[in-house]
């Protein structure tokens, strides 16, 4: 089987420090002093800092975000280069959106910038690799993990076949988990559709991430793109979900340029990032302790249905609640911003639903997140936003699984969503993001 990097979105609007300050990393780097960086310096890089692997199209080291060491392994299963290198980019903006120093430009720092880098070479120029490619990358990974200290690893690839997690990448995957790595793994781009959880995604042992717009990008709402679960075999993925919508990091080639990307493979790394300033703050966790910690109520926004969900898996993570637990650290962060649930149905064709919910700050940003979970090409529904002067503000009028809505509110006061049946009946549920 041919893997490939999912399709990415190229336009170019948002920050990587809107992400890494809405989900409060920034905060908890200031509040808790960790960066990734174990082996006392800042800007020298061992198997003494926190160690992440990125299984990708490679990583360009002369990049300042990258550069003085920060790639402290390699192994090129693709063309056998003894070098760091990154002939298509993808690997290079993952690497940045981990642990980027942000040396070109402070905006784009990475999550993890004291962390340091293995580069694992599994994909082509084309962003294309072979499944004994992959694996001989992941097998490098574990016979190597003792000489580099390796704590994480990260795949922004995937297929686009829906899996059921016993095919030979996925158990490859499961693999490196049992031999003391932590996998973090991209959902995939092809949602919203269900059963579109493809491989290593569907990997059981696997932290599998699904995409956000975070507020920079006018509110927490799921990435249309971003695959949803059940996986083949009826398991509920993704797992977890950080941003993914429009991140900045650095661009292969440039020496200290910037490229901005959107999809799951975005928000795998951001995870990534996350994970080793988890173990910064306590390097003993295993990798059952993490998950534990990742998708424990008290560190996540629970978005969508109670529990574990096929489009938000646990929910959006609280970062900072996560890296405060990890370390039993004291603090505290909010986004400012509250969040609502509401679930039901239309009996017809033409007809609707009204909700209301009362906007208290209109610099704050509104995003919902509306899905259809039964959907077929039988039903079409679409969302109305109106203002408190029942001006229409926003609409989503497609024809897929989920609607949604990104604005930042003129005016406070009470706003009106009207659910709308163009075709069909049948159930419904919608989160808000507000304040």
């Amino acid at each position: 089987m041919e893997y490939r990097l999912p399709a990415l979105d190229r336009e170019v609007r948002a920050f990587l420090n809107t992400a890494t300050s809405w989900t409060g990393v920034q905060a908890a780097r200031a509040d808790f002093g960790v960066t990734g960086d174990r082996d006392g310096s800042e800007t020298t890089y061992s198997k003494n800092d926190v160690v992440v692997a990125i299984l990708d199209t490679g990583i360009d080291a002369a990049h300042v975000d990258l550069d003085g060491g920060k790639v402290i392994g390699w192994f090129d299963a693709v063309n056998g280069r003894t070098t760091p290198y990154d002939d298509n980019g993808h690997g290079t903006h993952v690497a940045s959106i981990v642990a980027g120093t942000g040396e070109g430009n402070p905006l784009y720092k990475g999550v993890a910038p004291g962390a340091a880098l293995v580069g694992i070479k599994v994909l082509d120029a084309n962003g294309s690799g072979t499944t004994t490619g992959i694996i001989s990358g992941i097998d490098w990974m574990i016979q190597n993990k003792t000489t580099y200290n390796i704590r994480v690893g990260n795949m922004s690839l995937g297929s686009a076949t829906s899996s059921d997690g016993t095919d030979s990448l996925s158990v490859a995957v499961n693999n490196a988990v049992n031999n003391g790595i932590i996998m973090v793994v991209a959902a995939g781009n092809s949602g919203p559709a269900t059963y579109t959880i493809g491989s290593p995604a569907a990997a059981a042992n696997a932290i599998t991430v699904g995409a956000l717009y975070d507020p920079g990008e006018k509110g927490w709402v799921l990435a249309e793109f971003s695959s949803r679960g059940p996986t083949a075999d009826g398991r509920i993925k993704p797992d977890i979900c950080t941003p993914g919508r429009n991140i900045t990091a650095a661009k292969a080639g440039s020496v200290n340029g910037y490229v901005t990307y959107s999809g799951t493979s975005m928000a795998t790394p951001f995870m990534s990032g996350v994970i080793a300033l988890m173990l910064d703050a306590n390097y003993g966790l295993t990798d059952s302790q993490v998950k534990s910690i990742i998708y424990s109520s008290a560190n996540v926004k629970d978005f969508g249905p109670a529990g574990k969900d096929i489009d938000f898996g646990y929910g959006i993570s609280l970062c900072y609640n996560a890296i405060k637990q990890a370390g039993g650290y004291a603090g505290s962060f909010s986004d400012g911003l509250t969040f609502g649930y509401v679930s039901d149905s239309l009996p017809a064709r033409r007809t609707s639903d009204y909700w209301t919910f009362t906007v208290t700050d209109a610099s704050k940003p509104v995003g919902i997140t509306f899905i259809i979970p039964n959907h077929t090409r039988l039903i079409d529904f679409d969302i109305y936003l109106y203002d408190p002067a029942g001006n229409l503000v926003a609409s989503s009028e497609g024809t897929k699984r989920q609607e949604q809505i990104l604005i930042l509110p003129a005016a406070t006061g009470t706003y009106t969503l009207e659910v709308y049946s163009y075709r069909g009946s049948g159930a419904y549920w919608f989160n808000v993001s507000y304040r």
